[in-house]
């Protein structure tokens, strides 16, 4: 968990505005994970088996969130007092947020440094399907920051 927990904290942060919830999905993923663990076979590298047990349970908290609360509370961490988080990384985050579940994997694997073929074993696709869903996804995000900086 220590090489991996900054990591999977913004993972946490791309799936729940809160910042107790993003702490609760990021307990449930360690759970999943130490359950998991023995039955690790190495067919895939250990960076790729954690973020497609992250996402597994993202996917299931993702469904219980929905049923428990209607609307997600306003992102409070970049709002907090003396917080050093600029406002881009904010928007970006945002932004992520309101893309669709697979989308919001993809961002996220993308921004862990993943490539392609990695994120391809993660989410269950060829690493082709990966790549042409990563240009899509970055000029999707693109548009999406632009929009919102005309409007200001």
């Amino acid at each position: 968990m220590g090489r991996f927990a900054p990591a999977l904290r913004r993972f946490c942060a791309t799936h729940r505005i809160d910042s107790w919830d993003r702490q609760d999905l990021f307990q449930e993923i360690a759970i999943a994970l130490w359950t998991a663990l023995p039955h690790f076979r190495g067919e895939a590298s250990e960076r790729t088996w954690i973020y497609r047990i992250a996402q597994n349970v993202a996917f299931s908290d993702a469904v219980r969130h929905r049923r428990r609360r209607g609307r997600e509370a306003p992102f409070d961490d970049a709002s907090a007092p003396g917080h050093a988080e600029n406002e881009r990384r904010r928007e970006l985050f945002d932004a992520i947020r309101r893309l669709e579940p697979i989308e919001r994997q993809l961002a996220w694997l993308y921004l862990e440094g993943l490539t392609a073929r990695e994120i391809g074993e993660v989410l269950g696709i060829s690493e082709g399907n990966a790549a042409v869903r990563l240009t899509r996804l970055r000029q999707q995000l693109s548009d999406m920051l632009n929009a919102q900086e005309a409007q200001r």
